[in-house]
């Protein structure tokens, strides 16, 4: 009779402790209790040692069986993980994705890969939720969040996904009221249009200033638009500003000095990254890096 080859025999005999019983284990197993059982004896003939007591109620582990128990638990675990992981890596991508992302960045950037990813793979559902606000992945069930700037989350997992160019802009007709700014200090004499009001504090070249904010609007996009309307200068993504740029309603400020990278990550839990899907969109995102290689600005 051939004896059961060692990771199959070690991890019978780690079900059978863990279920507390010969039966139970076989049902766990799909097999026969005779087959558990002389499995078992094959384990133990080869070690040399008794590893459980048996009796008619209940089964316990010798004390050589507790020692080996617990040596070869850990290997068992690894094993079952490794296999796990390579047929989760050949299986195809399935299942529903909840992602959250900013708007602005969101609609230009994340939208349309999640289009032509979907396509690849139809058997995954995407509910996609695009808001400025934070969020917790966990407690609000999201699989996969796209965040700007700096990221505090120290317990996800994060990737970069893409460096984003900022710009300082204001409409012509702002500029017509107001001196156009000549240095990093000049800015201090404009109001500001900015997201959220702790965003008032800008670097510019080798300079940090703070400028007096008129209007905190919550999204990227309205900061953007009010703006162009002559209501103050802005900071915003240059993707965003691009087509006005190009059309001139919008005005660059102090393009010879350098400007902070935004960069946009992705933040998802460990449990939520043995998805296939998951991992499937994030190669596809880290392949394609959004906006870096074909910036899309969003409407007018």
């Amino acid at each position: 009779m051939r004896e059961p080859d060692d990771l199959s025999g070690l991890s019978m005999f780690v079900r059978i402790v863990e279920e507390g019983s010969l039966s139970a284990a076989g049902r766990a197993l799909g097999l026969p209790k005779a087959t558990i059982s002389r499995n078992l004896a094959l384990l133990e003939k080869r070690l040399g040692a008794p590893l459980l007591i048996r009796s008619t109620r209940a089964l316990s582990l010798t004390d050589t069986g507790r020692r080996f128990f617990d040596r070869v638990l850990p290997i068992v675990r690894d094993a079952q993980q490794a296999t796990a992981e390579v047929k989760s890596d050949h299986a195809a991508p399935s299942g529903l994705l909840r992602i959250t992302a900013p708007v602005a960045y969101g609609q230009a950037a994340i939208a349309p890969r999640l289009l032509s990813f979907m396509q690849r793979y139809p058997s995954i559902r995407i509910d996609l939720h695009l808001h400025d606000g934070r969020v917790n992945l966990v407690s609000d069930g999201y699989d996969l969040a796209i965040r700007m700037g700096t990221i505090k989350d120290s317990e996800l997992i994060s990737q970069k996904l893409a460096a984003v160019t900022m710009v300082i802009v204001a409409s012509p007709s702002w500029l017509e009221q107001h001196d156009t700014p000549r240095s990093p200090a000049d800015l201090t004499r404009h109001a500001a249009i900015v997201t959220r009001p702790e965003l008032s504090q800008w670097k510019v070249g080798e300079e940090t200033v703070r400028v007096p904010w008129r209007m905190s609007t919550g999204n990227m996009i309205v900061t953007r638009d009010a703006a162009r309307a002559g209501l103050g200068i802005a900071f915003v993504p240059e993707f965003l500003a691009l087509g006005d740029l190009e059309r001139g309603s919008l005005v660059r400020l102090l393009p010879d000095l350098e400007l902070p990278v935004m960069q946009a990550t992705a933040l998802y839990t460990r449990a939520a990254g043995q998805s296939v899907a998951l991992r499937a969109l994030l190669d596809d995102l880290l392949a394609s890096r959004p906006i870096e290689a074909d910036a899309a600005p969003c409407p007018p």
